[in-house]
């Protein structure tokens, strides 16, 4: 055979990683001492389990974990205090602004138009009427500011121009 017995493969990982009951230990010691590539197996596992093993740590190793609970406590507690005071500044903050707002606002605030009554009419004014109002005349009878008739001039809407310059408008 090339490798392990398959049958004992499962209780050499087991005897390695100490986990092997008195009984199967035995019986496997056994098979060990007639099976040359079932040991030669589990030698090879005892090696390789045996490089993962840490060594014990130094003197120095052992100075810093000793307070390293206690550094990460104090570290976090640290965070803590600074996350509830920045909390409480933030809470003031909006406390007295709230408080500005409330003694401030009575002098900015303008009365809102009432939105709830109905717009006020508008009345589309009468032309007919207005025009009827103004009484166009007809020139007063100077024949040397009339046109000759015919002409462009004479056409009528000259009097109804002169007439409007003479209406005042509301500058309203």
């Amino acid at each position: 055979m090339t490798g392990p017995c398959p049958k004992w493969e499962p209780l050499l990982l087991d005897r390695v990683a100490g986990e092997l009951d008195a009984e199967s230990s035995r019986r496997l010691d056994e098979h060990l001492a007639a099976c040359a590539a079932c040991r030669a197996e589990s030698a090879a596992l005892a090696e390789t389990l045996s490089l993962a093993e840490l060594p014990p740590p130094s003197e120095a190793e052992k100075a810093a974990l000793a307070g390293a609970h206690r550094s990460a406590l104090t570290t976090w507690k640290q965070s803590v205090r600074r996350r509830r005071s920045f909390a409480a500044a933030t809470a003031a903050l909006a406390v007295a602004a709230a408080a500005a707002a409330f003694v401030l606002a009575p002098g900015l605030a303008r009365r809102a138009p009432d939105m709830t009554a109905p717009p006020a009419a508008w009345e589309v004014p009468d032309l007919e009427e207005a025009w009827s109002v103004a009484e166009i005349a007809s020139p007063s009878g100077d024949a040397a500011d009339e046109a000759p008739a015919g002409t462009a001039e004479s056409s009528g809407d000259d009097v109804l121009f002169a007439e409007l310059e003479d209406v005042e408008l509301d500058s309203q």
